[in-house]
């Protein structure tokens, strides 16, 4: 599988570095990944949906989308990385917060 990476917006906040768009094999778009610096380095933060759950009160969370095994993962999480990389280098004088309007219909 094919991934294409588009920094949508950098240095979120100071854990946040980056919200991602993806498409994969130039079919299926995936909007809002983040790319989180934790304590143990980079990771990759799926669509996520939170709920809370009446008979417990707990707040539960799920992955809207995700990769079902290791090696999508890692491919998924390297194309991230990598444009993530390259806007680091890139000259500051492109903004890099220019997301288009997504439009479904």
């Amino acid at each position: 599988m094919t991934f294409t990476a588009r920094i949508v917006k950098k240095d979120v906040s100071p854990t946040i570095k980056a919200i991602v768009d993806v498409t994969a094999d130039g079919s299926l778009a995936i909007h809002g990944l983040k790319l989180i610096e934790g304590k143990n380095g980079l990771f990759l933060s799926m669509p996520a949906d939170k709920w809370k759950d009446t008979s417990t009160g707990e707040t539960k969370h799920i992955d809207i989308v995700h990769p079902t095994n290791a090696d999508t993962r890692a491919e998924l999480f390297k194309a991230v990385k990598d444009a993530y990389e390259q806007s680091q280098t890139q000259s500051s004088a492109a903004p890099t917060d220019d997301a288009q309007p997504f439009d479904i219909g």
